[in-house]
């Protein structure tokens, strides 16, 4: 079954393509019938159909700017072009937009007939060829997490499975370069004993370090356990231990942005040799159960006067060229852009560098870890706005960069070592 929406602006040559699909094409569904383009914009986003047959002289838009707009708005609708012009400028634009056809009329039964067919055709190979990368993507998920699972329980059990490992690497066309092991827990875990939505916790810390690294994650009775895999052998100046930490942070904090819990972590060694793995997993634990109960991994407990201390000590650095190009075009950004929901590989992306560069470099120039100065940057705001604006929390959080106020509220608290409503009251003495 395949659906149409028919545009042009003469009710006419509507109604007759109309009338002749559904003696032609029982298996088209007509889902609309439209007279201008802005019509035709409004209903392929609205009803998403699998071919539309277009007028080029329409009022107010038409049809070929319907349809580059469209475009641009990446819908998967195939468009045939059925018009009585046929200026060059028009059959180049539809080249150019690499519409399906475009038909002249009045055009013969026969080639219209044809054409349709050819698009239907054409529909129909693209829905097999789906339908089987689906199938294929759903076998290798199963397959990933299986070998997911067996790799973190082979390290568990202190034996690396190497053949695992390597089929991991094969599947993401790496080499192993070595591996740190970090454990999380969500506070509370041990008086429950159980871990709740593993699947999707594992889920969210594959999309909270995606494009960063390679990772390995499962959940067990054990905590969520993490492998972060080197892309490269490192060199001797790489802090391999910040590296992982900022990644460990980055996990963190999106598992309790997504759960409203809150996590804590500790990160093992990084070692070279998969051989190792196991003592790299030892020692995230005995810094997990040093810590002390309500604390993660990698946060800092600076206190809002020390933030603000912090950043103007930045600010003064960066204007008297204390730190490199890419830190104060990394400054620049952040402090353009810390209201929207960014993160390292953003800012490293805009500045032209790695993440993992721009990670050591602010942590080696400015003393702190990119996270830490986003974070800051954020609280900072946050509190200028509850001491000089009536603005609600929900609105405090809108403009600081957080997807809500309890998530704002909560790092707040922690980093500021006091609530925005405390901030408030201060600020009307």
């Amino acid at each position: 079954m395949y659906t149409l929406i028919i545009a042009d602006d003469e009710k006419a040559a509507c109604k007759r393509l109309e009338l002749f699909t559904r003696r032609e094409f029982p298996d088209i569904e007509i889902a609309a019938i439209v007279n201008d383009g802005y019509e035709l914009v409004h209903s392929v986003e609205q009803l998403s159909p699998d071919i539309a047959i277009v007028d080029v002289n329409m009022p107010g838009m038409n049809g070929i700017q319907a349809i580059q707009l469209l475009h641009e708005r990446k819908v998967k609708t195939r468009f045939i072009i059925n018009t009585a012009y046929d200026e060059f400028d028009y059959v180049k634009q539809a080249l150019d937009l690499k519409v399906d056809a475009y038909l002249l009329k009045p055009d013969k039964k026969e080639n219209f007939l044809n054409t349709i067919r050819q698009v239907c055709d054409s529909i129909e190979r693209e829905r097999e060829d789906m339908a089987s990368r689906n199938q294929m993507h759903s076998l290798l998920m199963g397959m990933h997490s299986v070998l997911e699972s067996d790799m973190i329980y082979s390290i568990l059990m202190k034996e690396p499975s190497r053949s695992s490992m390597q089929m991991y690497c094969d599947m993401h066309a790496i080499r192993f370069c070595g591996a740190a092991l970090a454990t999380i827990l969500p506070l509370g875990f041990e008086e429950s004993g159980t871990l709740p939505e593993k699947n999707a916790w594992n889920e969210t810390v594959h999309r909270a370090l995606e494009g960063l690294c390679n990772c390995i994650v499962n959940a067990t009775e054990h905590g969520i356990v993490l492998i972060l895999l080197a892309q490269n052998t490192p060199s001797e100046d790489e802090n391999t231990a910040e590296w992982a930490r900022d990644l460990v942070y980055l996990a963190v904090e999106e598992l309790s942005r997504e759960y409203g819990m809150r996590f804590r972590a500790g990160i093992g060694g990084f070692y070279e040799k998969l051989e190792e793995l196991p003592l790299s997993y030892q020692e995230s634990l005995e810094e997990l159960y040093d810590q002390p109960p309500d604390e993660k991994a990698g946060e800092s407990r600076c206190g809002l006067e020390c933030w603000q201390e912090q950043l103007g000590r930045i600010l003064c650095l960066s204007r008297d060229g204390g730190v490199s190009a890419y830190v104060e075009e990394a400054i620049r950004y952040m402090e353009q852009n810390f209201v929207r929901d960014i993160a390292l590989d953003n800012v490293a992306e805009a500045i032209g560098i790695s993440p993992f560069y721009l990670s050591r470099i602010i942590s080696q120039e400015l003393g702190i870890t990119f996270v830490e100065y986003l974070t800051g940057l954020r609280i900072v705001e946050a509190a200028k706005l509850a001491a000089t604006t009536k603005l609600s929390l929900k609105q405090i959080a809108d403009r600081t960069g957080y997807p809500n106020a309890a998530y704002l509220c909560r790092v707040f608290k922690k980093y500021a070592g006091k609530t925005i409503g405390q901030v408030r009251r201060e600020s009307q003495k």
